[in-house]
């Protein structure tokens, strides 16, 4: 084999491995940033989801579909009861 057969298959192999790298950082990034629900409930009235919060809490979200509006609930572990944190009508999450 030559040095340049030889300096091509370098290349190639190394462009395999690269992209490999490339695949996973991109399929890291990319579930890293996505809203992630662990238990999902959906009914014509209403759908509860349960999904981490930024500052790493779980919490519910409950989406009213009568009234049109998104309350979140957190854990309050000590009292075993679920906190309100906040009430938001949907009218002004889209815009209406």
């Amino acid at each position: 084999m030559n040095n340049t057969k030889l300096a091509c298959l370098a290349l190639l192999a190394s462009a395999f491995v690269l992209t490999g790298i490339l695949l996973v950082q991109i399929d890291r990034n990319t579930t890293s940033n996505e809203a992630r629900a662990d238990m999902v409930i959906a009914q014509p009235q209403f759908s509860l989801m349960t999904a981490q919060t930024r500052q790493g809490n779980e919490s519910l979200f409950v989406l009213d579909n009568n009234k049109g509006v998104l309350l979140v609930y957190k854990p309050n572990f000590g009292r075993k009861e679920l906190e309100p944190v906040v009430t938001i009508p949907m009218s002004e999450l889209f815009g209406r």
